[in-house]
């Protein structure tokens, strides 16, 4: 192995095995007056228009993993 690699080697090392990385980050509190969904919050029902004419209905998409993005332009 060159010499210069030795160093990354070491820190790497380091960093694996320091107590440092032993601390998972926790999930944040919620803020005051604000609780978290249970996990049994459904989806609400809805239709929405593809862009090739055809309707997704939320009934459709029971058991799948689905990701809803949101913006806006204001």
């Amino acid at each position: 192995m060159r010499w210069y690699l030795w160093p990354f080697l070491l820190l790497g090392s380091f960093l694996t095995v320091s107590p440092l990385a032993l601390h998972a980050a926790d999930a944040p509190a919620p803020p005051p007056g604000l609780a978290p969904p249970s996990s049994a919050t459904s989806l609400s029902a809805f239709e929405l228009p593809t862009p090739q004419g055809d309707t997704v209905r939320s009934a459709a998409l029971a058991g799948k993993v689905v990701v809803i993005r949101f913006w806006a332009t204001w």
